[in-house]
């Protein structure tokens, strides 16, 4: 991703964490909380979210508390979630950012 000429913004929330309403939120744009939950998470497989994914709020308490339950990496675009997980034909698909013409 790094060397692909696509222009990111790259936010490390394995460090820094994420707040409840931005877990929220990456749910919203990604349209359900199945299609961003990490169900390797030992914690997915307890409460059964794998086969029953929890509500959006339970989601992103619990995401507030343990960052892992989220997969990662997560590319968002504008209001739209490109890419969830790696996904290297996905990664391929994007296109490099196009500099302006002086």
């Amino acid at each position: 991703m790094r060397n692909s000429g696509v222009e990111v913004e790259e936010v490390d929330y394995a460090k820094t964490g994420l707040t409840a309403a931005t877990v929220e939120g990456i749910v919203e744009k990604a349209g359900s909380v199945a299609a961003v939950l990490n169900t390797r998470h030992k914690t997915a497989k307890e409460k059964g979210w794998v086969a029953k994914p929890p509500s959006v709020a339970a989601f992103a308490k619990a995401v507030s508390e343990d960052v892992n339950l989220l997969r990662r990496p997560i590319l968002i675009d504008g209001e739209r979630v490109v890419i969830i997980g790696f996904d290297k034909p996905a990664y391929a698909a994007l296109e490099p950012k196009k500099s302006k013409a002086k």
